[in-house]
C-alpha cells in the first residue's frame, strides 16, 4: 500500500518502482480506479467511479478511455461503444434518461 501526502492511496502491484499490473487507486477527491496499470497509468481494463456517481467500465490507454467501454452518467444516460483518446469516437449507442436513443457514429464526443 502507498499513501501520498495529498491523500492519494494505491493498493496493488508494482514493477520497477512504478504502478504496474492490477490495483486500486483512490484520488484525493474521492474518485476511484480499479483495474490494470502500466507505467503508473490506467492501461488495460478497468472501472473508474467518480464521486458524483458517474462510472466508466472498459479499456484504457495512458490514463484515457480508449477502446470499448460503457459509461453511466449521473444524469441517467448510458453510452456503450468506442472511445479514442478519452472521447467517444467510432460506433456507439447512447440511451438518454427519457428513454430516447442514438445509435451510430461519434466523433470527439459528438453524435456524427
Amino acid at each position: 500500500m502507498q499513501i501520498w501526502k495529498d491523500g492519494t492511496i494505491y493498493i496493488g502491484e508494482w514493477k520497477n518502482d512504478r504502478i504496474n499490473g492490477q490495483g486500486k487507486f483512490w484520488h484525493p477527491n474521492g474518485d476511484k480506479y480499479d483495474g490494470e496499470f502500466m507505467s503508473s497509468k490506467a492501461d488495460g481494463y478497468g472501472v473508474y467511479t467518480h464521486i458524483n456517481g458517474d462510472v466508466y467500465e472498459g479499456y484504457w490507454k495512458r490514463d484515457q478511455k480508449h477502446g470499448t467501454g460503457r459509461e453511466e452518467l449521473e444524469d441517467d444516460s448510458v453510452y456503450e461503444g468506442e472511445f479514442f483518446e478519452g472521447k467517444r469516437n467510432g460506433r456507439g449507442v447512447c440511451t438518454f434518461d427519457d428513454g430516447s436513443k442514438y445509435e451510430g457514429e461519434w466523433a470527439n464526443n459528438m453524435m456524427h
